[in-house]
């Protein structure tokens, strides 16, 4: 039987939701398989508990977490794969977590998007990077033929813009670092944003 677990990007977008009053439509790939997910979460918040209701299809599940922590992304994330791989209601104990590469020191992005990220510093051109944020990041990369560095321009939201640009020059590997650097402060800011809001 197939085990599915949720991505990284995934677990980042539930680590901000848990703190908000809402309702979250996701459509998530898992880690291992091509097959999305498409889900609405709710969430409900009181000063001593929070309930997060998923609605998938025509099913609706229901999780009351008492006294919310640091963890409550990581008890939903085992909630949402205990309905995506039908263990919901036999009871079994979802598969322990070992260390969540979580939040706060998991990584932006996946390995496929790292070589996007790659070639565009290599060749230029543009990209839209789906980072696990409500809308995509939107990537521009100019190099000039003949000098070493790059022109970078990201952008995201159209109804909140948040954008960065910037100029580097050196190697390949100095200009990658810079823009993944910079997608890693835009996906902060952006994330502060509705934690804010």
């Amino acid at each position: 039987m197939n085990r599915f677990s949720l991505a990284d990007k995934t677990l980042r977008l539930l680590a901000a939701q848990v703190n908000l009053n809402g309702t979250f439509r996701h459509l998530c790939s898992f880690k291992n398989t091509n097959l999305p997910l498409i889900f609405l979460l709710e969430v409900e918040r009181t000063s001593s508990s929070t309930l997060f209701t998923i609605v998938t299809g025509d099913e609706k599940h229901s999780l009351t977490v008492c006294d919310p922590d640091h963890n409550t992304h990581l008890v939903l994330a085992d909630f949402i794969e205990s309905i995506a791989n039908g263990r919901i209601d036999t009871a079994e104990p979802a598969t322990p977590r070992n260390s969540a590469e979580s939040v706060d020191c998991g990584q932006l992005l996946d390995s496929n998007q790292h070589e996007q990220l790659h070639h565009l510093v290599r060749k230029g051109g543009s990209l839209k990077l789906d980072i696990g944020l409500d809308e995509v990041v939107n990537l521009a990369v100019h190099r000039t033929p003949g000098r070493t560095g790059i022109t970078a321009i990201l952008a995201t939201s159209d109804h909140c813009p948040r954008t960065q640009c910037f100029t580097t020059s050196g190697d390949e590997q100095r200009s990658y670092k810079q823009l993944l650097q910079s997608l890693e402060h835009l996906a902060m800011s952006v994330a502060s944003t509705a934690l804010a809001a």
